[in-house]
């Protein structure tokens, strides 16, 4: 967790081994962090604090999966561009093989259990170009849930532009073909970024040129689109150029952490003959636009829930919330029971606005749902199809480490029926009246 004190503007100061170039976005097993970047091997580091980065390792030892020899030829092992997503009861990370200046390249995908204590398996090929000069160049894979549950992998570089494609969250590769959003014409750009607030998606890329050290002309900019697949407008500018020592800032990843928008970039350090770094800045949104800030002294807390996979348990009977039967068709009652470590006792925590949330169970894929969009107390809670209605959007309020859980349709609370400690109990909403059966342990799954 992140601890700055409070006090006049602060800037977070990064120390130790922060060299970065293309960093993922960051990730946090259990109490660590652990950035992904360009290297031999896929590098990474790791932090407990966001501030200090050390303890450096890779995913791949000697050599590389077969392959890669096959789809790039010309390969040498210099991995470019990862990025890092949990899926169910993985951490995936995704990785760019290719050629300085060819569009002949690929993405590739591993996966472990554990970040801290890794065992990686490497589970081949994603998506590849070959080498035309109107391809989405195969490189710089980005990966964004949206508040349907739903994953998308953004990537490309100059060449054809920029696309993006579903993943499947069971295998890790591709669950539908991939659709062209922006750029083309061998244009200058690359690293694109998906992700969502309100009604908006926000597409971020770098335009200009790379890997120059203090003669680098990488910027950062930005378009919106009310779709995934766009079309994005109104690109604008979000990161210069220069900001002090800080050159050439480029491939922004977000991570969602009690509410507040990290943002990770890298730069090249001028007062370091250009060496490239990680920078970590803050984001927030004014008149529905991304806002960059290097001010770290309020940033303990942006009042909010972390982006991830829980256990959401009863206080009174220590029994978390389950789809009964594991069922994954609409439908699907949500029940108390005795956790067993399966999917369907997971759910997908995923902040929409600055308010409110969706509850997406990690197996179904589907909406925690009032049911038949009822105000009524002692309506039903059930899963359902996502479709972005205030039955399927829900407000999460603090009392010291526990949650109360209100519909922000009905203003209802999440109750176990008839304050019950037995197994298969049902879930309904109810007046809030303070009960244990109304109140919520959020434990963090990894």
């Amino acid at each position: 967790m992140l601890i700055i004190s409070s006090g006049p503007a602060l800037s977070l100061e990064l120390t130790g081994i922060t060299n970065s170039h293309d960093p993922s976005t960051l990730i946090r097993d259990q109490d660590t962090y652990f950035q992904f970047t360009t290297g031999n091997g896929v590098w990474f580091s790791r932090s407990t604090d966001l501030k200090h980065w050390d303890n450096p390792g890779t995913i791949f030892g000697a050599g590389w999966p077969s392959w890669i020899s096959s789809a790039v030829p010309e390969f040498e092992g210099h991995f470019w561009a990862p990025d890092a997503i949990q899926m169910g009861d993985y951490f995936y990370v995704y990785y760019s093989v290719s050629t300085f200046g060819s569009s002949r390249s690929a993405i590739g995908v591993a996966r472990t259990q554990s970040l801290k204590n890794p065992n990686w398996q490497d589970i081949g090929m994603v998506v590849q170009s070959h080498g035309g000069a109107d391809e989405i160049n195969a490189i710089d894979p980005a990966l964004f849930r949206d508040h349907d549950g739903k994953v998308y992998m953004s990537y490309g570089s100059w060449f054809g532009g920029l696309g993006v494609a579903e993943i499947n969250q069971t295998t890790g590769k591709l669950a539908g073909t991939v659709s062209h959003i922006y750029g083309g014409g061998h244009q200058s750009i690359e690293a694109p970024y998906i992700t969502r607030q309100g009604d908006y998606y926000y597409l971020f890329f770098t335009r200009g040129l790379c890997c120059r050290g203090e003669d680098s002309t990488y910027e950062v900019q930005v378009a919106r689109a009310t779709s995934v697949f766009g079309p994005y407008t109104e690109e604008r500018n979000l990161l210069p150029n220069q900001v002090e020592n800080r050159k050439g800032p480029g491939h922004i990843g977000v991570l969602k952490e009690q509410g507040c928008n990290y943002v990770s970039t890298h730069y090249y350090d001028l007062n370091d003959n250009g060496a490239a770094k990680l920078d970590i800045q803050r984001m927030s949104f004014v008149d529905d636009w991304p806002s960059m800030s290097s001010d770290f002294s309020s940033a303990n807390s942006c009042g909010g829930v972390s982006d991830g996979l829980y256990r959401l348990v009863s206080q009174h009977s220590g029994k978390p919330l389950e789809i009964q039967n594991a069922a994954t068709d609409n439908g699907g009652n949500v029940v108390q029971y005795d956790f067993f470590g399966g999917l369907h006792q997971k759910w997908y925590v995923i902040r929409q606005d600055t308010s409110t949330y969706s509850l997406i169970n990690a197996n179904s894929l589907k909406s925690m749902d009032v049911w038949e969009g009822s105000h009524e107390p002692g309506a039903n809670i059930a899963q359902w199809q996502y479709w972005g209605s205030e039955g399927q959007q829900w407000r999460i309020n603090f009392d010291g480490n526990q949650v109360e859980i209100k519909s922000k349709l009905s203003d209802l609370v999440l109750d176990v029926n008839a304050k019950s400690q037995a197994n298969s109990a049902n879930i309904i909403q109810w007046t809030p009246n303070g009960g244990a059966n109304q109140r919520w342990l959020m434990i963090r799954q990894y």
